[in-house]
């Protein structure tokens, strides 16, 4: 069987191996869509899958969530037309989350791959030529495995080279990306295999 053109399969390790993440990205002129699983094997286990689907310009538009752990399964699904509200669709029904306007893209807090999302959305907008100058991004979060969501704000500074530095909740420090805007590596957390 032949690979479909433009797709590729993405895997991280955290540092302590206790976390592993494998996506497909399939990349073509009109988007990405990407199906993921993230396992944790740390003290409070679960395993989590996602996919999503990112248009020609870069934004977010769809994501459908689900997590397995003790407490038991969640689903959840965020979707956003363009000009409208993010809704979210989950076992207690379907509602606008008008905390999240000012969200364009999905972060998972449990993902290295997510990061792709913003800097591919701001390299699309030519923003990658203009190192040295702070972006900041309000992301969707999505929390696993509770699938709670709420608005996060990362900041992303191009430096050159495969170099992103980047200030967020969890910390600062430089993310490495491929010529794609992928995520490589963020030391001290996460390392791409494969």
């Amino acid at each position: 069987m032949d690979a479909q053109p433009g797709a590729t399969i993405l895997s991280w390790s955290s540092q302590g191996r206790q976390r592993l993440e494998t996506v497909r990205a399939v990349v073509t002129e009109r988007g990405l869509r990407a199906n993921g699983y993230i396992v944790d094997a740390g003290d409070q286990p679960y395993g989590g899958s996602y996919s999503l689907l990112v248009d020609a310009k870069g934004r977010t538009r769809r994501l459908s969530a689900q997590s397995d752990s003790l407490e038991g399964e969640r689903h959840l699904s965020l979707t956003r037309s363009p000009g409208g509200p993010w809704v979210v669709e989950s076992t207690s029904g379907s509602n606008p989350l008008y905390a999240l306007d000012a969200a364009v893209d999905i972060g998972l807090d449990a993902s290295t791959f997510s990061h792709s999302l913003p800097l591919r959305r701001l390299a699309v907008l030519g923003h990658d030529d203009d190192p040295g100058t702070e972006f900041t991004v309000v992301v969707a979060c999505i929390s696993f495995p509770t699938l709670a969501v709420r608005p996060v704000a990362h900041h992303y500074t191009f430096r050159g080279d495969g170099l992103v530095s980047h200030r967020g909740p969890d910390g600062d420090g430089p993310l490495t990306v491929d010529p794609q805007f992928f995520v490589v590596d963020v030391p001290g957390a996460s390392h791409r295999v494969g």
